[in-house]
């Protein structure tokens, strides 16, 4: 029969070896959480954050035109032709980094009667005052494709030329701005009409001057 001090140390290592036993337990399942589970866990969380930049990613650039709040008009009886110059501004309105390319534009004018005329883009300028207050048109570029990222909005000035032999007559004119795109595919559409008076057809008529109208 043991002493009731062997019993004592019999419970006492007893005590201490399931004390081992339970830390080694704690430290197995601890090691298990953080080299199994915690990989896992963080590839599960970024999973949904990958697949939404992948779907942004992939979306059509997005790209609002915004048209000019005035068209200036020209009758051009020494080039053969009448022409206007208007500003369309292209701004990307999309949440990606994505790029469009407006490819060309063409600018459809229909007057009073008759079918609609096809206004070519010829080229982009710029305005300069020159003494005595009178403006300037300086060429700045040819009619090239324009490059539209959300930190890249573009504005520029262009010319649009009439078929040869095409001048304005008094009366509302309707404007149709057709801006083809290279990646989304469908164009950019901008509509308003003006309407010239008889009195300003003869002004245009009889001085190389261009006359400026609001855009509704």
């Amino acid at each position: 029969m043991q002493s009731p001090a062997a019993d004592e140390r019999e419970l006492e290592a007893a005590a201490e070896r399931k004390g081992r036993l339970s830390e080694q337990g704690r430290d197995f399942f601890s090691r298990f959480i953080t080299l199994r589970w915690g990989p896992l866990t963080a590839a599960l969380l970024s999973l949904p954050l990958s697949a939404a930049a992948i779907f942004l990613s992939i979306q059509q650039p997005d790209v609002l035109l915004v048209m000019a709040d005035q068209i200036r008009v020209a009758q051009g009886r020494d080039t053969g032709s009448a022409y206007v110059y208007l500003q369309p501004a292209f701004v990307s309105t999309g949440k990606n980094e994505r790029v469009e390319v407006i490819r060309e534009m063409k600018l459809e004018v229909t007057p009073p009667s008759g079918g609609p005329v096809i206004f070519e883009w010829t080229e982009q300028v710029r305005l300069s005052t020159a003494p005595g207050g009178l403006l300037n048109t300086e060429h700045l570029d040819d009619a090239v494709p324009l490059v539209v990222s959300a930190n890249n909005a573009v504005a520029p000035l262009c010319i649009y030329d009439a078929p040869d032999g095409f001048f304005f007559g008094p009366g509302t004119y309707r404007f149709r701005l057709v801006a083809d795109r290279v990646v989304a595919g469908q164009p950019l559409i901008g509509e308003f009409s003006v309407s010239i008076s008889a009195q300003e057809i003869q002004q245009l008529d009889a001085a190389d001057i261009f006359l400026v109208y609001s855009i509704d």
